[in-house]
């Protein structure tokens, strides 16, 4: 997906207009097409209204018909302070304005059926959340190795079904590549392979 920035801009007082202007509108539109959510509070921080939206990869904006656990909103502002004993007691406080951010974007992957796909982000590892049928995903790729995590109160560390598979890529994985793998393992999950022990 093309970077979301105008081709050309004279410096960065553009750069920032054009930002502030897409925040605009995508609050415009959530306004007009989506119910927002209600997140919190967290501890002293006030609940805050948001606006899910999904981006597609032709830069199109999608009213997400489900929300990920993965994509819950959590206040960047909140910062872990450590006072007293470092291991007993900890609090939690906030800087800058709670509930400033009111429109949550997600870079959606292709349209598969029963499948929402986060664009894939990182390198070693490569990492993509989402939905397969209703349920929370994970996928993860390193070093010659894939996994996903399904489901479960802990799709991470405690899904309710898990794979892995070496694969034979020479080098790090297209996007076109970790949504292909993405489509095989549910489609694994949906035959009813059997789910493996994850490894910690």
């Amino acid at each position: 997906m093309a970077s979301d920035l105008p081709t050309t801009y004279l410096d960065y007082p553009d750069a920032f207009k054009f930002y502030n202007q897409r925040t605009a509108d995508d609050l415009a539109w959530a306004n007009a097409n989506a119910t927002p959510v209600n997140e919190g509070p967290w501890d002293d921080v006030p609940a805050v209204r948001v606006f899910y939206i999904g981006i597609n990869m032709a830069g199109e904006r999608v009213r997400l018909p489900q929300i990920s656990s993965f994509w819950r909103y959590r206040p960047s502002s909140i910062q872990l302070a450590v006072s007293g004993d470092r291991a007993l007691h900890q609090s939690y406080y906030v800087t800058g304005r709670p509930g400033a951010i009111d429109v949550v974007r997600i870079e959606l992957g292709p349209s598969m059926p029963g499948i929402l796909i986060e664009r894939p982000k990182g390198s070693q590892p490569v990492q993509s959340t989402g939905l397969i049928d209703g349920k929370d995903f994970y996928f993860r790729e390193s070093d010659g190795f894939w996994s996903l995590s399904v489901g479960g109160a802990d799709v991470v560390d405690q899904p309710e079904w898990y794979y892995e598979e070496e694969h034979d890529a020479p080098d790090e994985l297209s996007e076109e590549a970790v949504y292909g793998l993405i489509a095989k393992g549910a489609a694994l999950l949906r035959s009813g392979t059997p789910t493996m022990a994850v490894e910690q």
